[in-house]
């Protein structure tokens, strides 16, 4: 587990199958700008049986508060087999849980331990242009705007212009020698 001051990220157990599903299935709470599909409960158990939703190709982590309540979730995967980088992604699944600074700890905390863990020199964040809060969150954790993908993701009925962020290695390092 990764402890932040108000939130942890860790792996997930067995025991969170069922509720994570039911939270990550809440087309409610997915917002205007991530894909709206199902999870099919069969294919995710068979994931989390056959690598505990941590592997080289993709890793999921839960969100969780100081009770360990599952909050969202944040998961980093191998998007462009040529880069040498790794694309991530956040979710606060609850309305009442935005806008706290959970997603941008989340992301903290988990940029720290893809980079200290694994050799890797990138790390990217895509998001709708549309998408201010989660482009708070890319800022507040030290990525640059590289460019921006016409009509590049659908989510909702319509397409996306995308914006990526990036976070090299040597400028986390640079960053977290100035915090020590």
């Amino acid at each position: 587990m990764l402890k932040g001051k108000e939130i942890a990220i860790r792996p997930v157990k067995k025991a969170d199958l069922n509720t994570l599903l039911t939270l990550m299935n809440d087309m409610g709470s997915i917002g205007n700008y991530l894909p709206n599909t199902f999870l099919s409960e069969s294919r995710f158990i068979a994931e989390y049986e056959a690598t505990g939703m941590l592997s080289d190709a993709s890793s999921r982590y839960v969100i969780v508060d100081t009770q360990d309540e599952i909050i969202g979730l944040t998961w980093s995967f191998k998007s462009i087999p040529y880069f040498d980088a790794l694309e991530l992604g956040y979710r606060i699944f609850a309305s009442r849980n935005r806008s706290k600074g959970y997603a941008s700890e989340a992301l903290r905390l988990l940029c720290q331990y893809l980079f200290e863990a694994k050799s890797v020199n990138r790390l990217e964040l895509r998001m709708a242009v549309e998408n201010s809060a989660s482009e708070k969150v890319a800022i507040k954790g030290g990525f640059s705007l590289e460019g921006t993908h016409r009509q590049a993701a659908f989510s909702k009925g319509r397409l996306y212009d995308m914006h990526t962020y990036a976070l090299l290695r040597s400028e986390w390092a640079e960053k977290a020698s100035t915090h020590l």
